[in-house]
Order: structure tokens, then C-alpha cells, then sequence
């Protein structure tokens, strides 16, 4: 699903509580509850408290946090730019009712419309969520500025492995908003035998998927995907890979009509039966199948891509501090498990895990095995023009 195109106004939407809000259906959904409403909500929230750190001196700690912006401290507000599906229906209203902040949300479908919208000037957001191959190229192009850590103190939540990474030691950046994976969803009564376990259940089709297959609308899975399919290092930059990437598209055109490019449609055309395979990030897939559970989610045998979408504050955004409260919220244990137990993916915060369904914690396509190959790809602004030709070569058909 597509964005909101010029992103000149942020909605907020109340949206039926029942209808799922939450990496990617179009739902340009926010929260905003009715004063009453909220107030509600913050009062069960505060008397619960936020495992010691929403109590009354937290209170005054966020009071003084917001005063800080100094010409800005009346600006209560928080301009959220995340992916679609990628959130559940409590999180923003209670941080609305707890901190007094109004939270304007809006929505992307694609790393590369993120970062084009990032480097066509100033866009007035607070909190962007890049997945995390891309903040090398961020950095470079001076597009964030440093996190208001003093403000950040459930940053000690954190898992380890989220910490000390090669692409924001210390969280200087960034702060992990889920973790995933990329494999293929199906639907186990349509596709041949029920079953598929390799990437050559997408490249190389039964003939009876024609017109049934999606491919991920995204650069950097698509190449990479295909280049493990091709038993190719999925960060090579070698012309003759990428040529042999180019030639696996084009043999799959001619195996199989009417050939998809989504990176949000494809959930709901899964779980209404319309696409029969499916080339899409782990949570995604499992949203599809709570909707139809015909639906499964396989990371291939030949590996995949690990990834992890990130909170990053824009160089020029107008309420770091409020983006900074906001990312201290996410990290409390209870909030990250809500946030991770609905979108189904994996959550950085170590705590977190403790309150989560035991039958999500031993899914093997949302907490992986070790034995089970995974990439992390990483980027330059160089090799990210040259997939930027290779994926416009291929989707142009």
C-alpha cells in the first residue's frame, strides 16, 4: 500500500476498534480517542503504571522533557511516519492520554519512497521508521540528528543484539521498532502439494499459480531475495549477478501472467484467497493469516533476509522531544509486547518476550532458529542506485 502521496497534512482517523490498525491494506490510521475517552484510558494506564517509570515523578520528568523544547514547549504534538500495518490500536491513545500529546500519524509502503521524501526537503516529521540498511546512507546525507538519549531511559530494555550493531553503535540514531524477516506466504490449499519450502516455489511456478503470485514491491528484497535464490552472496554488487537477477524476472514473466508488485496489498489479497504465493516480510503474512487460516509463512531453505525497521528523528523535525518521549514509551516492556503481539513481529525488547504468547515465541517464522541462514544486507549510496536500475528494469517488464 501506498503512502499518502505528497504527505502535506497529517490525519488522525478513529478507526472501528475491531478492524486491525496495526509492516504494511491501506489504513491510514492514527488514534486520537474522545477527551472522555482518553481520559479513561490514561487513568487505568497511570494506576496501573508503567513498571515503576509512569508514576507521578514520570510525570513531571515528561512535563519537564516537553518544556525543554523551550519556544516550542506548548507545540504538544508528535508527527509519526511509519509503515502501513505496522501498529496496534492502544499504543498511540494511551500515549496521547499519558503524555498530552497529539499524535499525527501517516503512512508509507517503500524504503525508497521514504528516503526520496526525506531527501526532497523539509517534511515536518518527528519520527521517521527506515528499516535499518538504510541509516548508513541517512547519516551520510545528513537527514537525522542525534536522539535526546537523557531523555530515553528505557534504552537499558534493549536487547543486546540491538545496541552494539554495525549501523548505529550505541543507538546514537536509532531505536528498533520491530525486527523481521522475508520469506514467501501461501496458501496451503491452492499452491501444489500444500506445501512450499524453497525459493523455487516463486522462480521456478507450477504452471496453475499463474496469475496468483506477488512479488514484494521493494529494492532491496527483491534483489536480494533473488540473488539467494541464485545461491549469490544477496549483498553482491558483480555485474554478471545482477544481470543473472534481470534474467530470473524475465523467465518468470514468461511462466506466469499477470505477475504482482505490492508491498501492502498483498496481505489482504492473501487473506481473501486472490493471491495463492506470496514474496512478503513475516508479520505481514501472519495478519493475512489471522484473517484465513489456510495461510503459512516459510522462511526457504536457501536463507533469507533479517532486517530491523528503525525510529529515527528527522535533522529538521519540530518536536524531537516529544519523539524522544515517545520512543521511551515503546520500550517499556508492556508497551513493546502489545506493539509486538499484534503486528507479529519480533520485538527488540528482552523483557517484552515475557508477555507474549508462548505459541508466538516458538514460532519459527517470527523468533528463527539458529540453523536457519539469515542476511542482513547493508548499503551504500552506490550499490543502492545500482538495485534502484536493476528493480525499474524489472518491474517495466
Amino acid at each position: 500500500m501506498n503512502g499518502t502521496g505528497d504527505g502535506r497534512e497529517l490525519n488522525l482517523l478513529v478507526e472501528d476498534p475491531q478492524q486491525r490498525v496495526g509492516r504494511r491494506g491501506f489504513l491510514r490510521v492514527a488514534a486520537l480517542l474522545g477527551v472522555a475517552g482518553a481520559a479513561g484510558g490514561a487513568a487505568g494506564w497511570l494506576a496501573g503504571g508503567l513498571a515503576g517509570r509512569a508514576s507521578r515523578e514520570d510525570d513531571q520528568q515528561d512535563s519537564a522533557a516537553a518544556g525543554a523544547a523551550g519556544p516550542r514547549r506548548r507545540e504538544q504534538t508528535l508527527n509519526f511516519y511509519n509503515w502501513s500495518d505496522y501498529i496496534d490500536e492502544i499504543t498511540i491513545p494511551r500515549f496521547q492520554a499519558l503524555a498530552n500529546i497529539r499524535v499525527n500519524y501517516d503512512v508509507y509502503s517503500s524504503n525508497e519512497d521514504l528516503l526520496a521524501k526525506m531527501r526532497a526537503g523539509a517534511t515536518q516529521y518527528d519520527i521517521i521508521v527506515p528499516t535499518n540498511q538504510f541509516i548508513p546512507t541517512y547519516r551520510r546525507l545528513g537527514l537525522l540528528q542525534p536522539l535526546r538519549q537523557d531523555l530515553i531511559p528505557n534504552l537499558v530494555n534493549l536487547d543486546k543484539a540491538f545496541v552494539e550493531t554495525d549501523y548505529d553503535p550505541g543507538n546514537k540514531y536509532t531505536i528498533p521498532w520491530q525486527w523481521g524477516t522475508t520469506g514467501l506466504g501461501y496458501n496451503t490449499k491452492r499452491v501444489p502439494g500444500g506445501k512450499v519450502d524453497s525459493w523455487t516455489a516463486l522462480y521456478e511456478p507450477n504452471p496453475s499459480l499463474s496469475g496468483r503470485i506477488s512479488i514484494l514491491r521493494e529494492v532491496t528484497d527483491l534483489v536480494g531475495c533473488t540473488l539467494i535464490y541464485l545461491g549469490k552472496d544477496p549483498n553482491s554488487t558483480r555485474d554478471a549477478d545482477l544481470q543473472q537477477v534481470v534474467g530470473t524476472f524475465r523467465d518468470l514473466r514468461r511462466k506466469v501472467k499477470n505477475l504482482k508488485f505490492s508491498s501492502d496489498t498483498y496481505i489482504d489479497e492473501l487473506a481473501a484467497g486472490e493471491t495463492w504465493l506470496a514474496h512478503g516480510w513475516s508479520g505481514d503474512v501472519f495478519q493475512a493469516q489471522g484473517d484465513n487460516a489456510d495461510i503459512s509463512y516459510v522462511i526457504p531453505k536457501e536463507g533469507s533476509l533479517q532486517w530491523a525497521d528503525v525510529m529515527c528523528v528527522p535533522k529538521d523535525a519540530p518536536h524531537p522531544q516529544n519523539a524522544a518521549r515517545f520512543m521511551n514509551y515503546v520500550l517499556h516492556p508492556k508497551t513493546a509486547a502489545r506493539i509486538s503481539k499484534y503486528v507479529s513481529y519480533g520485538t527488540p525488547v528482552s523483557l517484552a518476550k515475557t508477555l507474549l504468547p508462548p505459541e508466538q515465541l516458538r514460532d519459527p517464522g517470527i523468533y528463527p532458529p539458529s540453523s536457519i541462514k539469515l542476511s542482513f544486507l547493508t548499503l551504500t549510496d552506490e550499490r543502492i542506485k545500482r538495485l534502484q536500475d536493476v528493480y525499474n528494469t524489472i518491474v517495466s517488464g
